[in-house]
């Protein structure tokens, strides 16, 4: 007991009156005076000081008097280090530093102090995997405050008694590097990230735990994208698929998959990248993990929109709006609203973007994430910029730098800063040259080269509308010379890309050849087996010469055989792929609530119509809308609103013939498409249809729907158009006091 005895004298030496770490103090508080007598027989009487202590403990919790607490722990530290308990006495004073460090209180130095003296003596005396569990437990908490960079050094701590080769000591080591890489992806660090993954790893493949080696190989895969490793993480990737093959962890496979596809489409392979995440998509949707349905319906509404196809992107991102608010993340939501705004915006459709903006603005807020604030205000900007509106422009470009500012990233100021600066060019020259330097010295800060060229240009403009044409002409040199380099960085950039999709090629045609290999192997067995067997029956019975033709016939039938399989399973992977196409098709094409088709398909339906308006003859379009179906939801929950629509669909499916069309349009909305019907057939439908809807039951529950109807004769030149005069009916309906039909009409 030699080492614990020097601790205590060194403690006694620093803290002879306990003055270093608790404030003997005149106090009308109980815990405080409990304190002080637990502290006056510290000396004559450990064990009451002890049961005093624990006493003034208890309290202090009760009363949430942090600084009381804080000192007791200190003083049960040592008095149990006092009896030689080391790990007890480590798990006090641990406690005693969290609460100091947020008090922001300097004894927690103090106490620091006694940890690190202790540590040495628990591994001198073996009670290692004790002091690992202490450690650990005293980092998950820091961990869980979001106090990232003192887990880690508790982490670090705890792996130093996590030595032992033991199979169960391992694993925790390897969870414990796992715990140190999630800390530094929290502090953005990718490079150590990536590196305590690797180590995770190595533990986990030295004890053969081949479910957290896949899942950890994705996880690095995820950590070396994030660094542009993109041949690295591919070859991660497939190595955690291959061993998601050979083991039962579906949840784990599905992530693998969803992390591949980020991958190929990171490198530019969309096909493969969809494939990819639609197969985690079956998975989520099979075992009805709404959350990551709706993860892999933005991966997939991603992918369609770098491929320009925004009607399927569309598709996909009004699966993830669709599917219900309390099942998915609100960040997840939130990027489906934004995506279908930005695409919005890129086709005009000003007011549709804003709307759904706006929604995602909603969420942000809510969830005080400044980083998406800043994002999603430069984008309302830019709306309000497509729509000539400067001054609201303006305004929304400031408060995205205001939030880039509160959220610490420069990057975000740098990219409110210009298009801020541009739009302030004529207004005030001298606000807008001072943000667009402000923002050229982030984005060398940053090495960031495009938005470099942007403030370039943007500087030369504004210098040259002040008359300062020199000062123009040092920036349109700048600029030139920027743009030689950012081209050849952006060849670099499409040179990887290309060097990534050709290695991705490799690997797989690598794969491929290592199971053709493994067939031929088998093959080569069995053939050598054959021999074998031939030449002892020609040893045998050498005289029936007949055997050798046998044998080749033989060979011959299992060579036709091995073919038919070949054919046999080309044919069943291009059945399969078509059934999964036809599935993807028909997940693009409905409402995953109410299977009626959605919105992307009635414009479809209607641009196709609308190709040939001469020979389209009458048709009528019918749009209805639950009343008051908010107070369906706030009194009998979602789940039963979500029971509703289903009904209500049904119930309109069994009013149509099979000509007609049923569309859910967004939310409680619904459309009906009536090709042959004259505008009084189109109202006397939708009256049979609101009668028979108020006179239903639908679980208990009535409802009332309203109705606009209109017609083609109405002369509506597009869809658009179309849609807009059975919506203005509609609100017609609504506003007269709902449960009513209202045909269009031209002079309303």
């Amino acid at each position: 007991m030699i080492v614990i005895f020097s601790v205590s004298v060194t403690y006694a030496q620093e803290a002879n009156s306990l003055s270093s770490s608790i404030d003997l103090q005149t106090s009308d508080s109980f815990e405080q005076s409990l304190l002080n007598q637990a502290v006056s027989f510290r000396v004559s009487d450990r064990a009451k000081s002890i049961e005093l202590a624990i006493r003034a403990l208890e309290a202090s919790k009760e009363k949430n008097n942090h600084n009381v607490s804080a000192q007791v722990h200190t003083l049960l530290g040592e008095l149990v280090l006092d009896d030689n308990k080391v790990t007890q006495s480590m798990e006090h004073f641990l406690a005693a530093s969290i609460i100091y460090r947020d008090m922001k209180d300097e004894r927690y130095e103090y106490v620091d102090k006694m940890i690190d003296e202790l540590l040495p003596v628990a591994k001198q005396y073996e009670v290692t995997w004790p002091t690992a569990l202490v450690l650990i437990k005293q980092a998950d908490s820091d961990y869980n405050n979001k106090h990232y960079e003192d887990a880690i050094k508790y982490y670090f701590h705890a792996v130093n008694y996590l030595g032992s080769p033991t199979k169960s000591i391992q694993k925790k080591l390897a969870q414990t590097y796992k715990k140190i890489a999630q800390s530094y992806k929290r502090l953005k660090n990718r490079e150590q990230t990536a590196l305590y993954y690797k180590k995770t790893l190595d533990v986990f493949t030295a004890i053969q735990d081949k479910k957290n080696m896949a899942r950890t190989l994705n996880t690095l895969a995820e950590a070396e994208r994030y660094l542009g490793n993109y041949f690295t993480a591919l070859d991660y990737s497939v190595r955690s698929l291959e061993i998601h093959k050979q083991i039962d962890d579906p949840e784990g496979r599905a992530k693998a998959f969803n992390g591949a596809g980020i991958i190929y489409r990171y490198i530019g392979r969309y096909e493969k990248a969809l494939e990819h995440a639609y197969e985690a998509h079956l998975y989520y949707k099979q075992v009805k993990d709404f959350s990551g349905i709706a993860k892999t319906s933005n991966q997939m509404g991603l992918i369609y929109t770098r491929l320009k196809q925004f009607e399927q992107a569309r598709s996909f991102y009004q699966l993830t709006i669709d599917l219900p608010e309390n099942k998915i993340e609100p960040k997840t939501l939130a990027s489906a609203l934004r995506e279908m705004a930005v695409i919005e915006l890129d086709v005009k459709h000003y007011d549709a973007a804003m709307k759904l903006i706006k929604k995602a603005y909603k969420i942000y807020q809510e969830e005080n994430n400044k980083s998406n604030q800043s994002l999603v205000e430069r984008i309302i900007a830019n709306i309000y910029r497509a729509q000539k509106n400067s001054q609201q422009a303006i305004i929304y470009y400031r408060k995205s730098l205001s939030s880039a500012i509160d959220a610490g990233s420069e990057v975000a100021q740098l990219k409110a800063q210009i298009p801020l600066g541009t739009n302030l060019l004529g207004k005030d020259n001298d606000e807008a040259i001072r943000l667009l330097e402000s923002a050229l010295a982030l984005s060398l800060k940053a090495k960031m080269t495009s938005y470099q060229l942007y403030a370039y240009r943007e500087l030369r403009k504004a210098e040259k509308k002040r008359g300062n044409f020199a000062v123009s002409l040092g920036y349109a040199e700048k600029e030139i010379k920027l743009s030689g380099t950012l081209q050849k960085e952006k060849d670099d950039d499409e040179m990887v890309l290309v060097k990534a999709k050709l290695y991705s090629h490799k690997k797989e045609m690598e794969l491929e050849s290592l199971k053709e290999k493994a067939k031929l192997d088998q093959l080569d067995l069995a053939k050598k087996s054959s021999e074998v067997e031939i030449a002892e029956q020609r040893r045998r019975i050498s005289e029936l010469e007949l055997i050798e033709n046998q044998y080749a016939n033989f060979a011959l039938a299992c060579l036709l055989v091995v073919c038919l399989l070949v054919v046999l399973f080309i044919y069943r992977g291009f059945s399969t792929s078509r059934k999964r196409n036809k599935e993807l098709d028909y997940l693009a094409c409905h409402d995953p609530l109410t299977n009626c088709y959605n919105r992307r398909v009635l414009f479809d339906f209607l641009e196709r119509d609308f190709s040939d308006l001469a020979s389209l003859g009458e048709y009528c379009l019918i749009m209805l809308d639950i009343d008051h179906f908010k107070e369906v939801n706030d009194t009998y929950g979602h789940i039963i609103g979500d029971k509703v629509l289903c009904r209500l669909a049904n119930l309109l499916r069994d009013k149509v013939n099979d000509r007609d069309s049923v569309v859910r349009f967004g939310g409680e909305e619904f459309c009906l498409i009536i090709p042959g019907a004259t505008p009084k057939e189109g109202v006397k439908m939708a009256e049979i249809i609101r009668q028979k809807v108020e006179h239903s039951d639908f679980d208990n529950i009535s409802i009332t729907c309203s109705f606009g109807v209109t017609s083609i004769q109405f002369n509506a030149t597009s869809p658009t158009e179309l849609v807009h005069q059975a919506d203005l009916a509609l609100y017609k309906s609504k506003v007269d006091g709902r449960n009513k039909v209202t045909l269009w009409d031209n002079d309303e």
